[in-house]
């Protein structure tokens, strides 16, 4: 018996490596939209994005992403903007985020006051299994802002969305808040995309500067079957199939 799971491991081990290698380096992507035509973030990045640290953007000068929110009217300046993964995942879990500040400074930008940023990453390969949850949350530190806006937010496991829900501050005084959604997906394979969106909704205040220091993370945790079943998962093959034939290779190695 300890000798055929040892066949069944080393099988998997196989499975797991090819599927593995076949994995591609993707990048996290950002873009603004909600005002005129959409604003592509990563064209502002400083350092160049990665597949593990999306980096800073630039936030001030000529050309700089601020520079850009003016241009297409929206009322809200960045005071940061990054975002992170641990792509291409593990075996506990995947992981994407998008972080930063925004702000509406009275006299700067335009009238818009509603923007959403979505964040997107692809290529994750880890980790799998037949069936799996999605959790999403976000939290917003509030200044200046009255109680009642602030923003929504939800994430995406490839085509599966979380409900969207909201983070509002509950006074002007500085205050955190949080919130949080879940979704169960079914299966959890290898190559899977993630999606965090944050749609902005604060209120101007003449005379003080209202901000909302934001982030948004999206985690996919996958139930992991028995050794057995995960073979015959990521095979395709029925049980007795993959055993016999593990059993006929171990009589020819004795033979």
């Amino acid at each position: 018996m300890l000798k055929r799971w040892r066949l069944l491991s080393l099988a998997l081990s196989a499975l797991i490596g090819l599927m593995a290698s076949e994995a591609r380096a993707e990048v996290i992507s950002m873009t603004i939209t909600g005002a005129g035509t959409p604003i592509l973030v990563d064209t502002f990045i400083t350092g160049g994005a990665t597949s593990t640290n999306y980096g800073n953007v630039t936030i001030t000068g000529a050309g700089s992403l601020n520079a850009a929110l003016v241009t297409h009217g929206y009322a809200y300046q960045f005071s940061a903007l990054g975002g992170a993964s641990n792509f291409p995942g593990t075996a506990v879990q995947g992981t994407l985020n998008v972080s930063g500040g925004v702000s509406i400074v009275p006299g700067v930008g335009g009238t818009a006051t509603t923007m959403t940023i979505t964040e997107t990453e692809s290529g994750f390969t880890a980790p799998t299994g037949p069936s799996g949850t999605l959790l999403s949350s976000s939290t917003g530190n509030f200044t200046n802002q009255a109680a009642g806006a602030g923003h929504t937010a939800s994430s995406a496991f490839n085509l599966t969305p979380t409900p969207t829900y909201s983070v509002l501050s509950s006074g002007f005084s500085p205050n955190p808040e949080g919130g949080t959604g879940s979704v169960g997906v079914a299966p959890v394979p290898t190559l899977y995309t993630l999606t965090n969106v944050i749609t902005f909704h604060l209120t101007p205040n003449d005379g003080v500067t209202v901000t909302d220091s934001f982030g948004v993370t999206a985690t996919i945790v996958a139930v992991v079957p028995e050794p057995a079943s995960l073979v015959m998962f990521l095979t395709g093959m029925p049980l007795p199939l993959v055993v016999l034939g593990l059993l006929r290779r171990r009589r020819r190695a004795v033979a």
